[in-house]
């Protein structure tokens, strides 16, 4: 079931439709690819996979989906957190699954958003950045250093 790149390509789910025109019109993602980046990111944060099971509109083609930079390392990713102790799922042979993993966290992640959209009563694109928001609150990101500490070498608390 090997298919080539050219073959490969990642569903928009139907259900979701009305939702990612909204994201594109309204929310500042220029692509369906972006949005299903996204919405992969976030399911896949929260735990959110659904399998797709009707589709809309074209498919999008695996070199457009891995166009920007971050993209094709993402999906792999996901993969391999989906699928741990299992390295054999980065080999070519399996990028159908892969992007088949992919699906289902991004239209987790498109549920999470319109489930959001209902609960809090704000458009789409207000719920996008309060998603991103939380998301980096909740980080512990970089910690503060000071200059003694930067000049060590200091790294986390390792020297």
């Amino acid at each position: 079931m090997t298919a080539s790149f050219a073959d490969v390509r990642a569903r928009r789910p139907q259900q979701h439709e009305a939702l990612m025109i909204e994201l594109q019109n309204e929310a500042g993602f220029p692509h369906y690819r972006d949005i299903l980046l996204f919405a992969a990111a976030l399911g896949f944060n929260h735990d959110r996979h659904t399998p797709v099971t009707a589709t809309h509109g074209d498919a999008i083609r695996y070199e457009v989906l891995t166009a920007p930079a971050f993209s094709e390392a993402l999906i792999n990713m996901i993969a391999a957190n989906v699928i741990p102790g299992d390295p054999e799922v980065m080999d070519a042979a399996r990028l159908e699954e892969r992007i088949n993993i992919f699906e289902t966290y991004a239209n987790g992640g498109l549920e999470y958003i319109q489930e959001q959209i209902n609960v809090r009563h704000q458009p789409a694109a207000r719920v996008v950045i309060d998603l991103v928001t939380e998301t980096f609150s909740g980080s512990s990101g970089a910690k503060p250093a000071s200059v003694e500490e930067l000049l060590n070498g200091w790294v986390g608390g390792s020297n």
